[in-house]
């Protein structure tokens, strides 16, 4: 058997292992590089977190900036009824007959203040705690709401009278609320609309109520900042007795006195 070459002295076993520039074969280096390795990628993870509850809290802070916008809103005083100087008109569409009925209303709010329109103190109570905000633009923000409760107040004349506010909650109208707050001249928010649908019919086959729409707008006294509704509008659809139908439509504006002006 021819013998085995001997191999020469050279440098290939004193060199160390170069597989990566991160390896090396000192067992304490590798075991540094793969703690400090696991360390960034703890922080990396942390960090991240960091950023995540930065964005959470910011947004937590813009819904409770927007719902003390609404608070601040609804906090506006109401002008009482008996101080209310002008004139209400009422215009009432009768739609179902043989022709399209309507009729004109004119009430003297200083003689008459039980017909003024709805309060603006009601508003909180037909908000509620739970609204959410819609959209946001400048010097504008949309709320939605749910609610089993209306603004008490004159609408209609005597051909609308919507009033949800009984003792049993079971029996009241479920509505869809919207709320809009806006800006006033002097930066102060103020609820400026407030609309009312009623998504669902009610009633049975010999009465049904189709549709129940309401309109509300409101604005600073001219004379204060007290707050009054300006205008409301109300639209129903009945139907009775399988053949009889009603469509009914009643804008209600109130026009100031020059002396408030």
């Amino acid at each position: 058997m021819d013998a085995a070459p001997k191999r020469g002295p050279g440098p290939a076993l004193s060199r160390p292992m170069t597989l990566d520039p991160r390896v090396t074969n000192d067992p304490w280096k590798a075991v540094a590089a793969r703690l400090l390795s696991g360390f960034q990628t703890r922080m990396t993870v942390m960090g991240m977190k960091l950023i995540a509850g930065i964005v959470l809290l910011t947004a937590a802070s813009g819904a409770m900036a927007h719902d003390a916008l609404l608070a601040q809103a609804l906090a506006r005083t109401a002008m009482p009824a008996s101080e209310l100087h002008g004139t209400l008109k009422t215009v009432t569409t009768v739609r179902g007959g043989d022709k399209p009925e309507i009729e004109t209303e004119t009430q003297d709010l200083a003689r008459s203040p039980d017909k003024a329109l709805a309060s603006y103190a009601e508003l909180k109570e037909v908000i509620g705690p739970d609204a959410r905000v819609l959209s946001r633009e400048a010097g504008r923000t949309v709320y939605t709401f749910t609610t089993r409760r209306v603004p008490r107040g004159y609408t209609g004349g005597g051909r609308v009278n919507v009033n949800t506010n009984n003792k049993n909650e079971d029996d009241d109208i479920k509505f869809e609320g919207r709320a809009e707050v806006s800006m006033d001249a002097k930066g102060a928010p103020y609820v400026s609309h407030l609309d009312l649908h009623m998504p669902q019919a009610q009633g049975n086959l010999l009465a049904r109520i189709k549709k129940i729409d309401l309109s509300y707008a409101f604005a600073p006294w001219p004379t204060s900042d007290a707050m009054v509704a300006t205008a409301v509008t109300a639209d129903v659809d009945v139907r009775a007795l399988f053949f009889v139908h009603r469509d009914v439509r009643a804008e209600s504006v109130l026009v100031t006195d020059a002396s408030t002006k």
